[in-house]
């Protein structure tokens, strides 16, 4: 992202208003660009200054529900019907693009199925807005494989993989699809690779996926009784020499 394009997005991205991909490739193109962090700063402090400075007036009783019953009664719903079949509306300026936009991070519904796909996108994304990539940092794989293990109901492979490009950075406890996981954390010059991995007793190994989606490169696999999922922006085939450096260890 360019500084002309950053700078355009620099008061969404201090009033909160930002979708989460928009949000994280600002705040990555702001940690190593100094123009734009003295810009972001700069909003910060007169957003400080307007909040500390002027008067605060708490509404008035009851304000809330004179407002909602002078708004016109809407319409009852109409019948339900699959997500697939809904026709194409627009959610600009409305609070449900947000809201939406939150879900499909988090897990997309299709059919009742959820998908663990967009499910890491979304542990990924909030793993460096919420700066809490890390439980424990260390390199030291020795350190990381036997905290996490502790934890969980798996045993994840840590490798060391600075000689292959692809340093260790540390481990975080995540939750994913409903059940905890291991979420190990590796880099590719700057950025950031979550290696997601939790419990699949009883389902059969499979072997590498590779898809991308929301600007993300995945690959996916599952093996003895572990589900994997590497997430990253790198290139695709980084990533995939990662994933395949991972499993010759696991």
């Amino acid at each position: 992202m360019e500084c002309e394009r950053a700078g355009g997005l620099l008061s969404g991205l201090v009033d909160n208003a930002l979708r989460p991909l928009a949000r994280f490739r600002v705040s990555r193109h702001v940690a190593g660009c100094h123009d734009c962090a003295a810009k972001l700063e700069e909003l910060r402090a007169m957003q400080a200054a307007i909040r500390t400075k002027l008067p605060y007036h708490r509404a008035p009783p009851g304000l809330a529900a004179r407002i909602g019953a002078a708004l016109p009664r809407e319409a009852p719903p109409p019948a339900a019907r699959p997500w697939f079949r809904m026709p194409e509306f627009s959610l600009a300026g409305t609070g449900l693009a947000g809201a939406l936009a939150g879900v499909a991070l988090t897990a997309l519904v299709i059919g009742g199925q959820s998908d663990p796909t967009m499910a890491v996108i979304g542990s990924h994304i909030r793993s460096m807005q919420a700066e809490h990539l890390t439980d424990v940092a260390t390199s030291d794989q020795h350190t990381v494989k036997p905290w996490l293990s502790a934890r969980l109901d798996v045993s994840p492979p840590v490798r060391d993989l600075k000689e292959a490009g692809f340093p260790l950075v540390g481990g975080r406890l995540d939750y994913v699809e409903g059940h905890p996981a291991a979420a190990v954390v590796y880099r590719r010059a700057k950025h950031v690779i979550n290696l997601f991995a939790w419990a699949a007793a009883g389902k059969t190994d499979e072997t590498f996926r590779t898809e991308r989606r929301q600007g993300f490169n995945i690959v996916t696999w599952r093996h003895d009784g572990i589900t994997y999922y590497a997430v990253s922006d790198v290139e695709a085939d980084q990533l995939a020499e990662f994933a395949k450096l991972v499993a010759q260890g696991g």
